[in-house]
């Protein structure tokens, strides 16, 4: 399989089908970091994908006849390993896109114990078709929410924010740049009145239509309620824009399981992640 460079909406075209993850669809179609190893240049069919974001692979598009047990197996140990050892990550994490991938990867990974675990996707109620909003949630006293638009993090610049790199950091881990979120992402966050960012919620990535949610909040604000309200008003904003969420968690994941329902996302559907250690 071949590394390429050029990512674009051709390519998940190609690769991606209306229900693909939308956390590795905005990885191929160019919107987020990451990396493609697709099984033909020109013509692709099959391919790996690895989210920058998620540091995480997915197995896209359909297992073609160009794809036999040894392309897998040298793929894995001559390209994908290194390329986690540079991380300092001594484990290989994936899902798969079909079920078509299922019978090449038992045959190819399955001697290398490999473990597994589901994840949840919550989305915007596919039965209404959208969000119907939930008004102006209210945040716990001495905390505002603010927008994150260009003239909020250009004030945050001039003026201080506390700890505003905790803030692009995540920004920056989920689309490389500040300036790429906001042309292309929503976004809040919660600040209490010393001025500090204890809570976000964001546009995580971007496929088509649909935008994943991802929330972070610091360890000694959390069970406050914050990033259920930053997630409502989220929301509120897809609304507006006709965008579609879409909420990925683990299923031990109690509290992020019930930060989403209380913001009325429906879960829509269950997967596997796999995963070995090397």
């Amino acid at each position: 399989m071949f590394l390429i460079k050029e990512r674009n909406e051709k390519l998940g075209e190609q690769l991606l089908r209306m229900d693909s993850d939308a956390m590795f669809g905005g990885v191929v179609t160019g919107h987020n970091p990451g990396k493609v190893w697709v099984d033909d240049r020109d013509h692709p069919s099959s391919a790996l994908v690895w989210s920058g974001g998620l540091e995480s692979f997915c197995f896209m598009g359909c297992p073609s006849s160009r794809i036999s047990n040894a392309t897998l197996e040298r793929l894995i140990d001559n390209e994908i390993i290194p390329f986690l050892k540079e991380k300092d990550t001594h484990y290989f994490e994936f899902s798969v896109d079909s079920e078509g991938w299922q019978s090449i990867i038992q045959d190819t990974l399955g001697n290398r114990g490999m473990k597994d675990s589901y994840q949840y996707v919550y989305k915007t109620d596919p039965i209404a078709g959208q969000y119907q909003g939930n008004g102006n949630p209210v945040f716990p006293e001495s905390f505002t929410a603010a927008r994150l638009d260009a003239q909020q993090l250009d004030e945050w610049e001039r003026n201080g924010a506390g700890n505003a790199d905790f803030l692009v950091q995540y920004i920056e881990q989920y689309w490389g740049t500040v300036s790429d979120f906001l042309a292309e992402g929503h976004g809040y966050a919660a600040i209490t009145d010393r001025n500090v960012i204890a809570s976000l919620a964001i546009s995580s990535a971007k496929f088509g239509m649909t935008h994943t949610i991802g929330v972070e909040t610091l360890e000694d604000y959390r069970r406050l309620g914050l990033s259920s309200s930053l997630v409502k008003l989220l929301l509120n904003d897809f609304h507006e824009h006709g965008i579609m969420a879409w909420w990925d968690c683990m299923d031990s994941n109690i509290a992020s399981q019930k930060t989403a329902e209380k913001a009325g996302l429906v879960r829509t559907h269950r997967y596997k992640i796999y995963w070995f250690t090397f």
